[in-house]
């Protein structure tokens, strides 16, 4: 079994590592938006494939974040980590809640930017849509007139 400050090493390396993960599914996100609006569905398929690789690997080390939070005696939630921050020595905590502020603003900023592809998708399913539509009812309104 690990010793807590081991547990402690890993968690917040972890931390320091899904940062750089959130940087990078940032950076995916917007590619995944620059596609949608070329309607590049070959790279949608491919980079969409790599997105949710990331995504999988992120969700594991948040879930290993938990477990080591838990083995630290503290809940398996941003609550737990609040409280392990502020049993820290000072300067550790200091550092410690700056990784984790870090990591939190990305993760909102990652929501952020996946409504916003995921209101462009709808956008263009509408459009699709009434398009579609428009030619549904071309062909009813001149379609009953080609047998004349």
């Amino acid at each position: 079994m690990s010793s807590k400050r081991e547990i402690l090493q890993t968690l917040v390396r972890g931390i320091r590592q899904d940062i750089e993960g959130y940087k990078q599914l940032k950076s995916l996100l917007n590619r995944q938006r620059e596609l949608m609006q070329r309607r590049d569905n070959d790279g949608l398929r491919h980079h969409n494939q790599h997105q949710t690789r990331l995504c999988d690997e992120l969700m594991v080390k948040a879930k290993k974040r938990s477990d080591a939070l838990n083995q630290l005696g503290f809940s398996e939630d941003a609550n737990g980590m609040k409280k392990l921050i502020d049993k820290l020595p000072k300067q550790s905590s200091l550092q410690v809640n700056l990784l984790w502020e870090n990591l939190l603003a990305l993760v909102k900023e990652s929501q952020q930017t996946n409504e916003a592809n995921g209101k462009l998708l709808v956008s263009q399913q509408t459009v699709i849509n009434n398009l579609l539509s428009r030619d549904t009812e071309k062909n009813v309104d001149y379609g009953a007139s080609k047998g004349l």
